[in-house]
């Protein structure tokens, strides 16, 4: 389609523009032939139609141009070479000769007068409002003869009596007049492409936009602005920034040219960080633009940048289906993980060394809301305490010697928005147990080295296999420090209270390194499967992966026998035959230490089970099956 409409007053025209946009190869137009109002029709249809610039001529011209029409008009300009031939064709019809027109005619006809060495009468229009048909009358009480000028000025003249010859546009006038539409629709164009590129930035940059005149009379008016503010751009455009905005400093940066960035305002309850930037055109303010985004979002930001920034990886490789096992003790620890991950309440979990407290970690925080952030581990008891105090907290460059040029982020930074496990919490020194509650208490955090603070929004999963409570008697753990850890408490089973999970485990890790090394094992056989089920297992899930490592490497394709077991845990054959009684287990002083654990916390809590059971950091089963053990003796 066409991007030109040319409304041609006259056929004759109009077949003119036609041969000439033909012959110039000038860009495809569409040509209409309408006057005056029926142009004016046609012109206020033609940009919804899909145009981008009008051309016509004479008072068609005009009245489009005066009209609601908002598409720009080029006007087919009245050339010497056309005056010439009207002029020619008037002198052989009589004279004198008159013309009627606006301004801008009288004076083109006022220089041909000096080239042709006759004087026309002339009546100035003060514009095309003017009636015609009473300028032409002025001529004709002139006495004139003949009226040149427009199509409309000819039909006044005939209506007269007069004789009329109309100024008819040439080739070249119209040739230029092509011309000038051609470059007023590149630039159409152009600028076109400019405002969709301004007005697609403007909707979807996350920023608040407003632009204010010199007046401080709302101009743009975006989405987000709207979105923040409640206003629609429809209601705000125009109106005083004061009307919409009653906190805004846009009138001051009006008045004083000086920029004002980074202002906390707030704008229907939510706070937002507004930049005031005057506009300034040769030194003077022309008017104001306002950016604002909300707090919340910036600080959603903050976070990104921050882990972009210091991610390692921190990521949570286990989910609850990992953990294996078909047990009472593991089905019970599993459900309670379950609901506990739902909350973002402190969980603390208790539990031997190598009984999978990180696993239960993982799976809760992979089970939880917050499963798309970031998991953070650190043992608390593997780094001395003045690097662990770096670890948690972080530092600025400076801090210390050593300290990292542009410093360093700490633990709860990278876990913002996520979980931190720290795990061994038992082995933290006082001075950065304080520290500790600070941070949980008030969910900020601040960099060693440093004045400013940062706010963080971490789910906490501590872990130990110490008792806790007892840590708190002796004064060596802080008692708020441990009613803020110990919100949710869960106790990890040890492996031999697990019963057959172990031969799950056990060939779980068996088919996971014969995958590893390319090497495949017979199996367990039943001997080697009870050397396992009987043995105390004090390295936990741990001691039983190195295990199965061990006899991976021992066995090749063969049946894993009794005594290959007994060489991968350290057992010589001797040793072997005398796992299964129980009285020789019990006599081993980790068993009698224990027992008499058990007896002390019982004297303790005045013989409530379940006290004591909490205490020791184990179910109530596990209690009585050791206390029937310990009967037994």
């Amino acid at each position: 389609m066409a991007e030109i409409l040319f409304i041609a007053p006259l056929q004759e025209l109009a077949s003119l523009v036609k041969e000439v946009s033909r012959l110039e190869k000038a860009p495809e137009i569409d040509i209409k032939v309408a006057r005056m109002e029926e142009g004016v029709k046609l012109a206020l249809e033609a940009e919804r139609q899909g145009y981008h610039v009008i051309v016509s001529r004479g008072v068609t011209a005009w009245m489009i141009r005066e009209s609601r029409a908002s598409l720009p008009v080029i006007d087919v300009l009245i050339g010497g070479l056309d005056i010439l031939e009207a002029y020619l064709q008037a002198k052989n019809l009589g004279s004198p000769i008159g013309i009627v027109d606006v301004n801008d005619m009288i004076q083109e006809i006022a220089s041909f007068e000096e080239i042709v060495g006759e004087s026309f009468v002339k009546y100035t229009l003060a514009d095309q409002k003017e009636d015609i048909l009473k300028g032409v009358a002025a001529l004709k009480d002139a006495n004139v003869q003949v009226v040149i000028g427009k199509v409309a000025m000819a039909n006044a003249a005939k209506k007269l009596g007069m004789q009329a010859v109309v100024i008819r546009s040439g080739r070249e006038a119209v040739r230029r007049a092509l011309a000038e539409a051609k470059r007023v629709l590149e630039v159409r164009k152009l600028e076109k492409r400019r405002v969709e590129q301004l007005k697609a930035i403007l909707d979807f940059t996350y920023d608040g936009v407003i632009a204010l005149d010199e007046q401080g009379r709302i101009s743009v008016f975006n989405p987000v602005a709207e979105k923040l503010t409640g206003w629609t751009a429809e209601k705000a455009i125009g109106r005083l920034v004061i009307d919409v905005l009653q906190k805004s400093r846009c009138q001051n940066v009006l008045k004083t040219g000086k920029a004002e960035v980074g202002e906390i305002m707030e704008i229907n309850r939510a706070k937002v960080v507004a930049n005031n930037i005057p506009i300034k055109v040769d030194d003077k303010v022309e008017g104001v633009v306002t950016t604002f985004q909300s707090v919340d979002r910036l600080q959603s930001l903050e976070h990104k940048v921050r882990r972009t920034l210091a991610d390692r990886g921190h990521v949570a490789k286990h989910s609850f289906s990992h953990i294996l096992g078909q047990s009472q003790a593991i089905k019970d620890a599993v459900k309670w993980a379950r609901e506990y991950a739902q909350v973002d309440s402190t969980v603390l979990l208790h539990g031997r060394t190598g009984s999978g407290k990180e696993l239960f970690a993982q799976a809760i925080h992979n089970a939880s809301p917050r499963r798309c952030e970031s998991f953070v581990a650190i043992n608390c008891a593997a780094l001395p305490e003045n690097l662990l105090e770096s670890e948690l907290f972080g530092y600025v460059e400076g801090a210390f010697t050593g300290a990292r040029k542009g410093g360093k982020a700490g633990v709860f930074e990278i876990a913002h928005g996520g979980t931190l496990f720290l795990d061994e919490v038992g082995e933290m020194a006082p001075s950065l147990q304080a520290r500790l509650l600070r941070v949980l208490e008030e969910g900020e955090v601040m960099r060693l080295g440093d004045n400013s603070i940062l706010p963080v929004n971490v789910r906490l999963v501590a872990a130990t296999h110490r008792d806790l409570k007892e840590m708190v008697e002796k004064a060596s753990f802080r008692e708020d420090l441990f009613y803020r850890l110990n919100v949710l408490s869960l106790v990890v089973p040890e492996l031999a209270e697990r019963g057959s999970d172990i031969l799950i485990i056990a060939r779980h890790f068996l088919d996971e390194f014969s995958r590893k090394m390319k090497r495949s094992t017979g199996g367990l056989s039943g001997e080697a499967e009870q050397i396992l089920l009987d043995y105390p297992w004090p390295g936990n899930i741990r001691e039983l992966r190195n295990a199965m490592e061990r006899l991976v490497m021992l066995t090749g394709e063969r049946e894993i026998s009794e005594d290959d077991t007994a060489r991968a845990l350290g057992l010589d054959r001797k040793q072997t035959v005398i796992i299964p009684e129980r009285e020789e287990r019990l006599r081993g002083e980790v068993e009698l230490a224990e027992i008499r654990s058990i007896q002390k916390a019982l004297k303790e809590c005045g013989g409530n089970k379940t006290e004591t059971a909490r205490r020791l950091g184990i179910s109530r089963t596990t209690l009585w099956r050791k206390m029937q053990e310990a009967e037994d003796m």
